[in-house]
């Protein structure tokens, strides 16, 4: 017997080992919700990142900062001041509520976006700032043809005469120049209020500017409770709305309804399919007790790795019901089924394969480039070691009563679903040819960013409906302009600007803006400067002689000229006019070619009102200027996604390659039985997807990925144990399971489980079709010499 008791122990200190580290999860998991979860309902999460383009990357994020933090409503009514005003206070009110404050501001009122003076900010640039018209009028005839409208400013009632420091109204002459070239929308006050005109119907105009994230639950329950609330009570006022903030609370919406229903209708489902096979409450309770080690194990480590746990990971955690409960339905069948002759370790080979099987097809998934992939990858895996590590280290030790009923269970629907005849292998062979002609002839690939994106076309309308009115350019398309230095970055805008504006007089409908028309390039205020000395020559005094000032003005004029100094960016963007165009300025970067020792400078030239048929003409443009890229961000990030889905396709075959070594190396010549049901489900999703018109996208690849770990599974066990009935109750069990966790995620609104879910759905009913067709024959087992 002593012999014997380290074999006995060592089981039982490997259980409370597993027990320990459970409870250390379960207090890490305690002091890590200590504050609540760090949730994050990011739809951006699941976009790759570009490595390869880190300023486009950063130009990207600098672009979308200001609409991410912003969110607008038009309010249109037959009493619209006093709709606004009670709307206007409801979000001041609800603010006021939370602390800290989620609002930062709430421009409403005719005087909210009133700007500080600018003359304050550029009043000491303006012999530097020449408008185009100027510049003509002083090269046409020296400025004479100014001196008649200055003199008129001057003597104008409502003018304000600066006789030494502007005689000319150089200032007043640019001010009116950057309007017309900021001007961006139809904003115009009306009875105290901001409103837009749209044909015959007037809206109220909120502007609200966050003070916090647009991904802030608490930001997006305020917002969105307050205009609910408003809206039931004024059932007759029609509200626009546009911002991130607004997506971003669907998403979570959506999110936190789909874990309910999808993982509380996993685990109704299961808890019935368990209750009616195995008939005993303690049953259903070891059943489940995986689950729970393996959600134990992997969320505090989860949220360890990322910091935050994205909404979508607990939604697709919901299919972990599925999977981490497979290991213990082997375990209950058999133990069911043999009683006190049950031994483990017959069953250890077969799970551990099962489990290493499973992991491969996440790893491919843990190393795609989407964060909130990775994180679900992670999370997973983590979830399936934990289950595994339950099931071996404690079901074993825990009595389990076992029901008749099970035992004659399996043996009907084994005597029900195995084939009385086998599959011809030609026939086999011949139905995967039309199957892989089918896929490569008609199955097309979809990478569109509507995958992730699951808000509503009534939503997305009135974004596109707001957006339109107020004019705004959300920088989907823009060139990024590099340079080793800010004045050549503004040399090169002027350049593509000039050529952009030859298009807009030729009659090409487009719309840019241009920072270098706020801040034209040294060498043109240079200029400029020059030609304001010009003109303060003899047009200066003529303008003073002819309004009967002392000619001593002149001297006086001409030495406020010596001091002018340059205007550059920053200076530009500190004003209170520039502060709308930071956005348009990345300034030094660390990107630079090997041959520069300084960093290079960067700008963006977003366009909008972009007609399809104009972009290879754009594109083309931007090859032909040095230091000019044209970045579409939409088609950009579907070719990114594009990219990983091909990278997914490289990822599986080689994963199935090196399982089929690491198969072979077990089952020989019969390692095509354990292949043929994952990848012969695969083949058939593919071809249904074909010949339905579905596009195979990177989500649905995904979900081939765990047909491809559950189908292996099934495989490895219907070759481990191929005449047991139980076997085969364990294996119709799992894949029901999984059905229920994966097939529901097809119900999905979100896009991107929707795909998941539906190859899931379609290629786990695949493996359990095929798993009978091509077991080993009858009599043979995987000891037996090959």
């Amino acid at each position: 017997m002593s012999r014997r008791k380290p074999a006995l122990t060592w089981p039982r200190v490997a259980a409370w080992l597993w027990g320990a580290v459970l409870l250390a999860c379960a207090l890490g998991l305690a002091a890590l919700l200590r504050d609540g979860l760090p949730a994050d309902t990011r739809l951006t999460a699941m976009l790759p990142e570009d490595r390869q383009s880190p300023l486009i990357e950063r130009a990207d994020a600098q672009l979308g900062q200001s609409f991410e933090d912003r969110f607008v409503l038009l309010l249109s009514s037959s009493t619209l001041n006093a709709d606004t005003h009670v709307l206007a206070q409801a979000l001041t009110a609800a603010n006021g509520n939370t602390n800290p404050p989620w609002l930062a501001r709430l421009d409403w009122r005719d005087t909210d976006l009133a700007d500080q003076d600018p003359r304050d900010d550029l009043g000491q640039y303006r012999y530097r700032l020449l408008t185009p018209a100027l510049r003509q009028a002083i090269a046409a005839d020296g400025g004479q043809s100014l001196v008649e409208p200055a003199l008129r400013e001057l003597f104008s009632p409502t003018g304000q005469p600066q006789p030494v420091t502007d005689p000319f109204g150089l200032l007043d002459h640019w001010l009116t120049f950057l309007d017309a070239v900021l001007a961006e929308s139809t904003v115009r006050p009306r009875d105290g209020l901001l409103t837009l005109q749209d044909d015959e119907r007037t809206y109220a105009l909120l502007i609200g500017q966050l003070a916090r994230s647009p991904y802030d639950l608490t930001a997006q329950q305020a917002l969105t409770s307050t205009i609910a609330e408003f809206e039931r009570e004024h059932p007759e006022v029609s509200l626009l709305r546009s911002g991130l903030v607004f997506h971003a609370a669907t998403g979570a919406r959506q999110a936190r309804q789909e874990i309910t229903t999808i993982g509380l209708g996993a685990l109704i489902g299961l808890v019935a399919v368990l209750c009616f096979v195995f008939r005993s409450p303690r049953v259903l309770g070891h059943m489940l007790l995986p689950l729970v080690g393996g959600v134990l194990f992997a969320l505090p480590i989860t949220l360890l790795l990322f910091g935050r746990l994205h909404l979508l990971t607990l939604a697709f955690g919901a299919s972990l019901i599925g999977i981490a409960i497979d290991y213990a339905l082997h375990v209950q069948c058999h133990r069911a089924v043999q009683g006190t002759a049950f031994r483990l370790r017959p069953l250890l080979p077969g799970l551990t394969l099962g489990l290493v099987s499973s992991l491969l097809a996440y790893l491919a998934q843990a190393l795609t480039p989407m964060p909130g992939l990775r994180q679900m990858a992670v999370f997973a895996a983590l979830g399936l070691l934990g289950a595994w590590l339950t099931v071996v280290l404690w079901l074993p030790r825990l009595t389990s009563p076992a029901h008749p009923f099970t035992d004659r269970l399996s043996r009907r629907l084994w005597q029900l679903t195995m084939p009385r005849r086998r599959l011809p292998p030609r026939l086999a062979t011949l139905f995967a040819i039309l199957l892989v002609s089918l896929v490569a002839w008609q199955l097309e690939a979809d990478d569109s960013l509507r995958l992730l994106n699951p808000s509503p076309a009534s939503l997305l309308e009135q974004e596109q409906q707001v957006q339109r009115l107020m004019g705004s350019n959300t920088g989907n398309r823009y060139y990024l302009v590099t340079a080793p230095s800010e004045a050549e970055v503004l040399s090169r805008l002027v350049a593509l600007g000039a050529t952009l504006s030859r298009w807009q007089q030729d009659g090409v409908s487009l719309r840019y803006t241009n920072l270098a028309d706020s801040v034209p390039p040294p060498e043109v205020q240079q200029a400029n400067l020059a030609r304001v000395r010009q003109l303060y020559g003899e047009p200066l005094t003529t303008l003073l002689e002819r309004a009967g000032l002392p000619t001593r003005l002149a001297e006086q004029a001409r030495q406020t000229l010596h001091d002018a100094p340059v205007l550059d960016v920053s200076s530009w963007l500190a004003t209170s006019a520039g502060q709308g165009q930071a956005r348009l300025w990345l300034g030094a970067t660390d990107t630079r070619d090997a041959s520069e020792k300084e960093p290079r400078f960067a700008a963006m030239l977003p366009l909008t009102d972009v007609d399809a048929s104009l972009v290879p003409r754009l594109e083309r443009l931007a090859q032909t200027r040095e230091g000019v890229s044209y970045v579409d961000r939409v088609e950009r990030l579907s070719g990114l996604l594009g990219q990983l889905r091909q990278h997914i396709a490289w990822w599986v075959a080689a994963a199935v390659a090196g399982l089929a070594l690491l198969l072979a190396w077990r089952y020989r010549r019969w390692t095509w039985r354990v292949l043929a049901p994952p990848l012969g489900a695969i083949l058939g999703v593919l071809g249904i997807l074909a010949v339905a018109g579905i596009p195979l996208n990177v989500f649905s690849q995904l979900g081939l990925l765990l047909v491809l770990g559950i189908g292996l599974d099934a495989g490895i066990f219907s070759v481990e144990h191929a005449r047991r009935a139980e076997t085969w109750l364990a294996i119709s069990l799992s894949t029901l399971t999984s059905l229920l966790a994966f097939g529901l995620l097809a119900f999905s609104a979100t896009p991107a489980l929707h795909y998941l879910g539906l190859s899931c759905l379609i290629g786990l009913a695949l493996v359990w079709l095929l798993v009978p067709w091509v077991r080993p024959p009858d009599g043979a087992n995987v000891k037996e010499p090959r």
